[in-house]
């Protein structure tokens, strides 16, 4: 069971009376999607270095990460621990990148890691962003969230700092571009409640 514990405003398709509560379970047996805060940056380096180091994606540093920490979404259990991450990397009022998408092994094949892009369109709506783009190795993970094919060459922003990187020594693997538009027509995922309605406090996106 996944939870999410901020909402989308600025959505007049998704009104906050329309995201339905319901009383929530074992505390244990749930994860919950969230906006990371401060204290995840660790977490979050060492899910992003595993995989920096595998070419995967593109290294971090804590310092990088704690001064862009209100753009990353984890899935996370009651006790703090990070299972899953995902930031949105805005390159103008309109567009963003969803990056640095990591999943523990341990917890791999459990829908984390749709779960945390899921949460990066929460919040790209959240800040009328209407187009993101996502590059990977592989075609499945994006096109099973209704992303299409494209080519980089339509984002001369990312090619930019691609270029800036290898002039700094990062290698660059070369991937495959995917790209989606958000568009009007939304259905918020389901909440769960786990204070009363006159104690709860919902984080706002």
């Amino acid at each position: 069971m996944f939870r999410y514990t901020f909402l989308v405003h600025n959505f007049p398709s998704a009104p906050q009376a329309a995201l339905r509560l319901r009383s929530a379970e074992a505390p244990s047996s749930r994860t919950t999607v969230r906006r990371a805060v401060r204290a995840d940056a660790g977490q979050i380096l060492e899910l992003v270095t595993l995989y920096a180091g595998q070419g995967l994606m593109l290294p971090r540093t804590l310092d990088q990460i704690t001064s862009r920490i209100d753009n990353y979404v984890v899935a996370a259990d009651a006790s703090g621990r990070v299972f899953a991450c995902a930031a949105l990397e805005e390159y103008s009022p309109s567009l963003a990148e969803v990056s640095s998408v990591a999943v523990s092994p341990s917890h791999h094949g459990k829908g984390l890691g749709s779960q945390v892009v899921l949460g990066i369109e929460r919040l790209a709506r959240a800040r009328d962003i209407d187009e993101l783009f996502a590059l990977s190795l592989t075609d499945k993970f994006f096109l099973s969230l209704s992303y299409k094919p494209t080519t980089i060459s339509r984002y001369p922003e990312k090619l930019a700092r691609y270029d800036t990187l290898s002039k700094s020594g990062v290698e660059i693997v070369p991937k495959r571009c995917f790209q989606k538009v958000l568009g009007k027509s939304w259905s918020a995922p389901q909440l769960v409640e786990l204070e009363p309605a006159s104690t709860r406090q919902m984080k706002l996106a």
